[in-house]
């Protein structure tokens, strides 16, 4: 006997099929989608799926940490293959990725350029769509002050502020420069808090969340003995809370991975495990693209199935 669909599963085949709609049927479902630097390439792909199969319309919010936010501003501006297959263009990837630019005391991993200069001009994202969709966008990111992660949706009223939460959620520690202030509080990269952003959902008041993922099942995201001694010592400058952040994330990461394996509530796609290995500083063009393709596929695979 075949085991029973998925609440997540079935209420996005009620909606998909026009059986309901939003408050309609007493649900708020969210799409939740994690991050991880260039690895954002996998739920990208995972994005496009969704608009492909024309599903969007389907969430009542999308949250997003870090690269996974970016993925979530495209999807709702209505043309995220526009900006995301970009993801594994040589020439982009040079420009977002600047690894020479540590000897020179400058952001390696520039989320200001990629925000400010080629989501205005080379890669034009409407940022007028995100602002009036009916999906509220909920960007995360790390409270410096704090080291808990932060829903900074409330804090967008208009396209600048818009930019400076994409900006914040993705200001990676030591590599993107210092953190991003909003409201007077400094933020940081969501992945020092929230990877995996279901929680934020969950607490916000969702009752079925789909969760986006970017890691493969085996991807063990511990730094080594060396870095991880280095890394800490450099984050103090920043405060024991980001220090300790970084130092619990492997640690968290494990324990949101057991409880997605069996959660009521929560349905997640994942890349398959012979997938390409998509690193957080990936610079091979040509394993960004395979490992976003292999997104796509991961979750045509879940959803198409949903619409038949």
């Amino acid at each position: 006997m075949s085991a029973p669909p998925h609440a997540v599963a079935e209420l996005l085949r009620h909606r998909a099929a026009g059986e309901a709609r939003g408050d309609d049927d007493g649900a708020r479902l969210a799409l939740a989608i994690e991050g991880g630097g260039m690895r954002g390439a996998v739920s990208a792909g995972m994005a496009i799926a969704i608009h492909e199969l024309g599903l969007t319309d389907a969430f009542d919010a999308i949250y997003g940490a870090s690269a996974g936010a970016l993925n979530g501003v495209w999807l709702l501006s209505g043309s995220p293959s526009d900006g995301l297959r970009p993801y594994a263009d040589p020439a982009l990837i040079r420009q977002y990725i600047r690894r020479s630019n540590a000897l020179r005391g400058r952001p390696v991993v520039d989320t200001a350029h990629l925000v400010d200069h080629l989501y205005e001009h080379v890669l034009p994202l409407r940022f007028e769509r995100v602002l009036e969709h009916r999906a509220r966008f909920h960007p995360l990111a790390t409270d410096v002050e704090t080291g808990r992660a932060v829903d900074l949706g409330p804090a967008i009223r208009d396209r600048a502020s818009l930019k400076l939460a994409l900006r914040a959620t993705t200001a990676l520690p030591l590599l993107a420069g210092p953190p991003v202030v909003i409201d007077g509080r400094r933020y940081l990269d969501a992945g020092l808090a929230e990877s995996i952003p279901f929680h934020a959902a969950l607490a916000a008041g969702a009752t079925h969340v789909l969760v986006l993922r970017s890691r493969r099942p085996q991807d063990d995201e511990r730094p080594s003995p060396l870095s991880r001694a280095a890394t800490g010592t450099l984050l103090r400058r920043l405060g024991e809370p980001v220090r300790r952040g970084y130092l619990e994330r492997p640690a968290r990461l494990a324990a949101d991975d057991a409880l997605l394996e069996n959660h009521e509530a929560v349905l997640g796609i994942r890349p398959p495990a012979d997938s390409p290995r998509v690193s957080r500083l990936e610079s091979d063009s040509g394993v960004v693209r395979a490992g976003l393709e292999a997104g796509r596929e991961a979750a045509l695979a879940v959803l198409r199935p949903l619409l038949a």
